[in-house]
């Protein structure tokens, strides 16, 4: 999980990005079975985390990176944006 905090400058317009790793979790190790299915369950941290918010000069956004590893190193990467509800 990654919170991605952007700030928009008001008088130039540049953009600045910081991504932060939030939290890691490794789903599988050495010969994983080929078709199954691993189901992905996260907890998010309540310190670290907070509803997605979009303004005109801020927003907080947050992705899930996954990342897969092969056994002679080659390793592939997708990013995932979701968007964060509170709850009532």
């Amino acid at each position: 999980l990654v919170r991605v905090e952007s700030f928009k400058h008001p008088d130039s317009g540049n953009t600045a990005r910081e991504a932060t790793e939030i939290q890691n979790i490794q789903i599988g190790d050495g010969d994983v079975c080929r078709n199954l299915v691993i189901p992905l369950y996260m907890i998010f941290p309540r310190l670290f985390t907070c509803p997605t918010m979009l303004t005109d000069n801020f927003k907080v956004e947050f992705e899930v990176n996954l990342i897969v590893v092969f056994g002679d190193g080659y390793m592939v990467t997708e990013n995932f944006p979701i968007v964060l509800y509170r709850g009532r």
